[in-house]
Formats: C-alpha cells, structure tokens, sequence
C-alpha cells in the first residue's frame, strides 16, 4: 500500500510541477535568448520574467492544481482509519 501511495504522490508531484517547469524552461529560453542579442547579461533581467510567468502560470491553473491534489489527499485520509483498525 505504501509502495502504491508513494508511487502516485511521485507521479502526482511530476503532473503538478510540470507546467510550471515548462512555462519557467521556455521563459527562461526567451529571455536567454534576448539577453544574447541585447549583449546584456543582468541575472535579475533572467529571474524577474520567469518569476512573473511562473506566478501566472499557477493563478491560471490553480483549480486544476488543487483539483489533482484534493482528489489524492482525500481516498489517502479516508483510508487511514481502517488501516489503524487493521493493523
């Protein structure tokens, strides 16, 4: 059982964390890619854009974010009672 929840909370953590990955990679690649033509290499210039599209990323995709995690957080509660009982 251990195994199996452990495994989804895995596979759970990569669904969740994917699109901010992914929305920080390519804003990330942009801006690198910016800052080589501009010849203006500033880390702050890097950081404040993926910062502001990462923020936006989790406000637009929010109730999914939390639907996904509700729906493995609440068979995982429920079910601690009975293995409490059973063990």
């Amino acid at each position: 059982m251990v195994v199996e929840w452990s495994r989804e909370a895995i596979r759970l953590s990569l669904l969740l964390g994917g699109p901010l990955l992914v929305a920080a990679l390519l804003t990330g690649l942009v801006v690198g890619v910016g800052q080589t033509l501009t010849q203006l290499h500033e880390p702050v210039i890097a950081a404040v854009p993926r910062l502001i599209v990462v923020g936006l990323v989790v406000l637009l995709l929010l109730p999914w974010l939390i639907g996904q995690w509700v729906g493995f957080t609440g068979p995982l509660i429920r079910s601690i009672p009975s293995l409490i009982a059973g063990g």
